[in-house]
């Protein structure tokens, strides 16, 4: 059987082995496909999908023969009287495990397995839907795989915020809050869990930063729901406060220790069907765990079990019961878990993100030798683009990345020099040189000075890009100071994005809107036929440096950046 992971990169996987699906126009087919696993796709619309308007000649012949390739690598496409058709075992996708258990999640009994099943369902994602392809189709797909992640992080936000767990919740909700600040319900989510913290004041400051970037944006007022609650907080609305304080806390009473003592009794005695066999299983007495189950019985208000002929069984209370305890028993285990590798220092989850065009051989070395020593930290890899304005935030946000591997040009870290940003050692070396059409009047040359860009048109990397990486990526002028052109618009308003990937760069290049400066491997990496790559020895090389905050370094982040600058070293 085969898997496929789109929740990330696009990745086929049989019997723990990932398949050679080969370079990215044969992915945007299989990515095609599994937009509808097991419904055909005609053939014109896979064009479309692949291309989009404007496809190029033979592009149908060109499918056919991505099509043919897949197959041979393992994937079960048939062709039909309507189309192509990707046969997938629904359980082996994870965006159709995402879905089920968020619809699973959203129709619980309890919020405790709710919670559970959210948690289960957003650890499948490893960054951006097909990470790493784009086209006009794809993006739309995209746009609406992320829009389903969000409401699924949102109804999680609001069971924790039922369960208590307001605490744990901003440590995330303001980044959050700031990567979508028109989101009132996440303005008010995380109000209440500034409000719940006992910080009243920073809970009532962001109700205002929200009214203000409405009404200037906008026009607008916030909307009713967030108008009420920000009523009820100045009022000091008791029935705001969290749930375990409402509750009062009942000292002495089954909600604290001595509950998670029952409940973990009824699940022995659920187990065994017996009362006798699960007294001996903890050495105990028949007499007392039917005690326990009592008094939590008379707690809860409602008989749990039931004894016949065959033995004890659970009724359809104390079944809600032990299902959500299950889950409880699960997250109990997963928090011990998290504590014992937070003890060991270097554990948990590291997640890494790497401009796609550096190539995946390299942080593949360094992730698989840094588990090998770290085994307790699992890394999860993100391919990434470059962003339109080379800040903490636009580096590190795709994933919400712990740590990533960039280009920085002008052979330094310059490009980086920010006051939460930190880098480590360069870890690869590239020169630099001109992207161009084979038949454009500098492809015979076999090296170009950077005076001879002074008669040609560059593509301008982007006018809100930092103006120290836009320089150090593209000179503005020759070393005689002859101004160099570039493109009147930047490369996001010629591609419709603030995020660019080395495919969006060959398209423009070999489209003849403008030559791009980039890395002499660049079409080792991505084949574009019709175009070459000319040295430009007088531009100061690209690094490959790891990027990261200041203010969350850990032991995580030094060990793999130790391992990076070692392997590459060697």
């Amino acid at each position: 059987m085969i898997s496929y992971s789109v929740l990330g990169t696009l990745e086929a996987e049989s019997g723990g082995t990932l398949l050679d699906v080969g370079h990215a126009r044969r992915r945007y087919v299989l990515a095609a496909l599994l937009a509808e696993p097991n419904r055909p796709v005609p053939l014109d619309q896979l064009v479309t999908r692949v291309w989009g308007a404007s496809p190029p000649h033979r592009a149908a012949a060109t499918v056919r023969s991505y099509l043919s390739r897949l197959r041979a690598a393992g994937c079960a496409i048939d062709r039909t009287a309507h189309g192509y058709l990707l046969r997938v075992d629904l359980d082996a996708l994870d965006l159709h495990r995402f879905r089920e258990k968020v619809a699973l999640a959203r129709a619980a009994a309890g919020d405790v397995t709710a919670a559970a099943l959210f948690d289960d369902a957003l650890a499948l994602w490893r960054g951006e839907p097909f990470a790493g392809l784009d086209s006009p189709w794809l993006t739309g797909v995209r746009e609406g795989l992320e829009a389903e992640r969000h409401a699924a992080r949102l109804d999680r936000n609001d069971v924790s915020l039922r369960l208590g767990r307001h605490a744990a919740l901003l440590a995330k909700l303001p980044r959050a809050a700031a990567d979508h600040p028109f989101d009132e319900r996440l303005a008010g989510q995380l109000i209440l869990a500034y409000y719940r913290s006992g910080r009243q004041a920073d809970a009532l400051a962001h109700f205002e930063r929200v009214r203000r970037r409405l009404a200037g944006s906008l026009g607008a007022d916030p909307g009713p729901a967030l108008r009420e609650l920000h009523r009820r907080i100045l009022a000091g609305d008791p029935e705001l406060d969290a749930p375990l304080a409402r509750a009062g806390a009942r000292t002495g009473s089954l909600i604290e220790l001595a509950a998670i003592r029952a409940v973990a009794t009824l699940l022995i005695v659920a187990r065994e069907g017996d009362f006798e066999a699960a007294a001996w299983r903890v050495r105990s007495t028949a007499d007392v765990l039917e005690k326990e189950i009592g008094e939590l019985e008379a707690e809860i208000g409602g008989a749990l079990v039931v004894s016949g002929e065959g033995g004890v069984r659970l009724t359809e209370l104390g079944e809600r019961l032990r299902t959500g305890a299950r889950a409880g028993v699960a997250e109990l285990a997963a928090i011990f878990t998290e504590t014992r590798l937070a003890e060991r220092r270097i554990g948990g989850r590291l997640r890494v993100g790497y401009v796609a065009s550096l190539g995946g051989d390299l942080v593949t070395r360094v992730t698989t030798e840094f588990e090998r020593r770290h085994p307790a930290c699992r890394v999860t890899l993100t391919p990434t683009r470059i962003g339109q304005r080379w800040n903490e935030t636009d580096l590190l946000a795709e994933g919400d990345l712990d740590l990533v591997l960039h280009w920085s040009p002008g052979g330094d870290t310059r490009s980086f020099a920010q006051p939460n940003l930190r880098t480590g050692p360069a870890l690869l070396t590239v020169p630099r040189g001109l992207l161009l059409r084979d038949d454009h009047p500098l492809a015979s040359r076999t090296t170009v000075s950077l005076e001879d860009l002074a008669d040609h048109r560059l593509l301008d990397p982007g006018k809100a890009l930092n103006p120290v990486a836009r320089d150090l990526w593209a000179p503005p002028v020759t070393p005689s100071g002859r101004p160099i052109p570039r493109t009147e618009e930047d490369v996001p308003q010629l591609i419709g994005r603030t995020r660019i990937g080395a495919e969006d760069m060959l398209s423009l290049v070999a489209r003849g809107i403008g030559l791009h400066i980039s890395v002499v491997s660049l079409l080792e990496r991505y084949p574009f036929p019709g175009l070459k790559v000319i040295p430009v020895p007088d531009i100061p090389p690209m690094l490959a440096v790891p990027v990261w905050r200041a203010s969350e370094e850990n032991e995580a982040i030094r060990a793999y950046v130790s391992v990076a600058a070692e392997l590459s070293a060697g």
